[in-house]
């Protein structure tokens, strides 16, 4: 093989997705009716055109479902509201039948971008669905048990928010090399700053853009205060540590940021137990 065929081979290459089905037992179709719950109203939702699980009936369902699902999570008492999305719903429904084919999904370029971008849509919007489930499942259990919903909001909720951008970074840090260990810490980084920067932005601009044009106060709260300066510190110590340190990130570095993280959880968990009182600290008006 020439060099030069090394450049002209495609950097990504189809992948054979098998059409054959395993054999159906009864284990598998109980755990199938147990998830048709879950899989179901989503797949009515959310807009798919992948290759492999292109259905046109749900195509359309989807768009027929989608805008009446978002307005009745964003405004579930409002009449308008409802009435507009059943007609968007209704308006996307007929556009997806006329433009669609039943063997295979969209192939043009503007029209997929439509679909994808309903897609996205559609899947951050039951991303919240799940999330504030999540909170009220929290809050929930943290009365039945007797744990303040403060200590499962630092602990538990935040690791299985985390979970998953950890397992990510973890793999490409240790597989990819050099590059791959660039990215993570990248990824460490912009993470966090994406969710705070578009997530409290924004829900932030949408509250006060709602009261305006009265302003949108924030209440005072020690323990945002704290968690701001915890914060500083982690960035802080990583400011320092790596300039000092070569650019390296050893042993020193992740020290010193579990031990930020520690005292961090230590100082919550005994505020929300009754050892320490946060507000206290604060200035009286």
């Amino acid at each position: 093989m020439k060099p030069s065929d090394d450049l002209a081979a495609p950097l990504l290459l189809p992948v054979t997705v098998s059409s054959k089905q395993p054999p159906r037992t009864f284990a598998s179709g109980l755990l199938a009716a147990v998830h048709a719950p879950l899989y179901l109203p989503r797949r009515l939702t959310i807009p798919d055109i992948a290759g492999h699980r292109w259905s046109r009936p749900y195509a359309i369902t989807s768009a027929l479902l989608g805008p009446l699902l978002l307005a009745v999570v964003t405004s579930p008492t409002s009449p308008t509201a409802l009435l507009a999305g059943t007609l968007t719903g209704t308006l996307l429904a007929i556009a997806a039948a006329a433009t669609t084919d039943a063997a295979a999904p969209p192939h043009g370029r503007y029209a997929r971008l439509v679909w994808l971008s309903g897609g996205f849509l559609m899947s951050i919007l039951w991303s919240y669905l799940l999330a504030r489930e999540l909170v009220a499942l929290l809050v929930s259990t943290g009365i039945i048990v007797g744990v303040p919903a403060s200590v499962l909001g630092v602990t538990v909720l935040a690791w299985g928010n985390s979970l998953g951008d950890m397992v990510a970074d973890v793999a490409m840090a240790t597989q990819d090399g050099a590059a791959g260990a660039q990215t993570a810490v990248a990824g460490c980084y912009a993470g966090p700053a994406f969710n705070t920067v578009v997530g409290l932005g924004l829900s932030m601009a949408l509250a006060a853009g709602a009261r305006y044009p009265e302003p949108y106060r924030i209440p005072v709260d020690a323990a945002t205060y704290v968690t701001v300066a915890f914060l500083v510190g982690g960035l802080a110590w990583a400011l320092v540590v790596l300039p000092a340190r070569g650019m390296r990130l050893d042993v020193t570095l992740g020290a010193g940021l579990l031990a930020v993280y520690l005292c961090f959880i230590a100082v919550r968990v005994a505020d929300a137990v009754g050892v320490l009182s946060l507000d206290s600290l604060l200035p009286r008006q």
